[in-house]
């Protein structure tokens, strides 16, 4: 604000004493007149270094406005009756606002004291009248010196204020580290508890199944032996055994792999669950995709995959071999919806409205998982079967939100 009051005021003083001192230039000898003129000349050259230019270091903000003040000491010397004082004090305020301590000071008492001079020794000026200018002076020399006090107290302040805005926002990002390491260490040790329990659990109940196979084909090796036929059958259960085995193995590989930070199943791999699923239950899926497919966050993917996988658990379970289920995934500009909608086979009895995974924890699981990426998560009967639609963002926003519930 000081800034911006300064320039002009200096001009209107500046002009105002130039009209006095070439009022009060008339009748003098030329020598004076030269004189009273040099020293207009050096104010004003004095003033616009350093108030209209600006100077570069303190000591010639120091040399520039010690010249002003000597030259308005000079001008009121030369032209006592005149405002020449002016020029003085506006050095002296000058002084005490862009100086440092020491060099104002220094600065201060060379101007006051050549002014004195002029006051007492060419003007003449009566000792109360000297006194009254001196302490004009001192006053405006004093505020000069608040002002710059109060600057410097600004700056520090601001300074501090910086230091401890940094110092936040390296605890902020030191929690975030230590959060994202503790979520980390956690995932790292349930993917080794899956490995070491699940994991062994369900490789040894593929080696038994192969076990009873290899046991079962020897004992149907003759077609006309007794209970062939109920062997054939339980040849037929252990391979559909084996299959669910292996797939529920190579599940848990795949849950190990995303607890440890490996790529995470998404969108992509929706093609090869609907394909999987069909072939391993007997429903009839379709997977169709509509919008412009585009890289989504991985926890956005992940629950996408996710919520088809359970939808496609349920509609196995519920709608029975034969059962239908369409899934249709439509990218749209902020967000992306996933629905699946199946229908029960004709001679499948229909569910009950208690033993449906929408009551259950399954897809209670996914709109909790849904609601933490900011999305929503629908579920309900249709007159056919069942209905999932879920929609989630996919907006710049929707990182964030992803990287915050995961490390949350």
């Amino acid at each position: 604000m000081l800034r911006l009051i300064a320039p002009p005021a200096c001009a209107i003083i500046v002009v105002f004493v130039t009209i006095g001192a070439i009022g009060g230039m008339l009748g003098q000898s030329p020598g004076a007149m030269a004189a009273s003129a040099a020293t207009l000349v050096v104010s004003v050259a004095g003033l616009a270094w350093v108030v209209f230019i600006g100077t570069e270091t303190s000591a010639q903000t120091m040399i520039g406005l010690t010249a002003v003040g000597l030259a308005g000491a000079v001008q009121v010397a030369l032209l006592p009756t005149e405002a020449g004082y002016l020029i003085i004090f506006v050095a002296l305020i000058g002084i005490g606002t862009e100086l440092p301590p020491r060099l104002s000071l220094t600065a201060g008492l060379v101007v006051f004291a050549a002014a004195n001079i002029s006051f007492l020794v060419f003007a003449r000026l009566a000792p109360l009248n000297t006194l009254g200018n001196d302490v004009g002076a001192l006053f405006l020399f004093t505020v000069g010196l608040f002002i710059r006090s109060s600057r410097a107290s600004q700056a520090t302040a601001r300074a501090a204020q910086a230091r401890a805005e940094g110092l936040l926002a390296e605890l902020r990002a030191s929690q975030a580290a230590q959060a994202e390491a503790a979520a980390l260490t956690e995932r790292t040790r349930l993917a080794r508890e899956i490995h070491d329990i699940l994991a062994h659990s369900l490789s040894g109940l593929v080696l038994a199944l192969d076990t009873a196979e290899l046991l079962g084909r020897r004992g149907s090796a003759d077609p006309d032996a007794p209970g062939a036929d109920t062997v054939a059958a339980m040849l037929g259960q252990v391979n559909r055994a084996q299959r669910i085995a292996r797939e529920g193995l190579a599940d848990t590989r795949r849950a190990i792999s995303a607890l440890r930070g490996d790529e995470l199943p998404g969108p992509a791999l929706l093609d090869r669950l609907v394909t999987d699923t069909s072939e391993a239950t007997g429903i009839r899926a379709e997977l169709a995709v509509t919008g412009e497919p585009r890289p989504l966050a991985p926890e956005v993917g992940l629950a996408l995959y996710r919520t088809a996988q359970e939808a496609l658990i349920n509609t196995a379970k519920y709608a029975g071999h034969g059962g239908r289920a369409e899934l249709s995934l439509t990218y749209r500009p902020g967000d992306i919806e996933l629905a699946i909608e199946d229908a029960r086979a004709p001679d499948a009895a229909p569910p009950s409205a208690g033993g449906l995974t929408f009551g259950g924890y399954g897809l209670t699981g996914m709109r909790e998982r849904a609601e933490l990426l900011g999305g929503r998560l629908t579920a309900g009967p249709t007159e056919h079967g069942f209905q999932v639609l879920l929609r989630l963002p996919t907006g710049p926003a929707a990182h964030l939100v992803a990287r915050e519930a995961e490390a949350g």
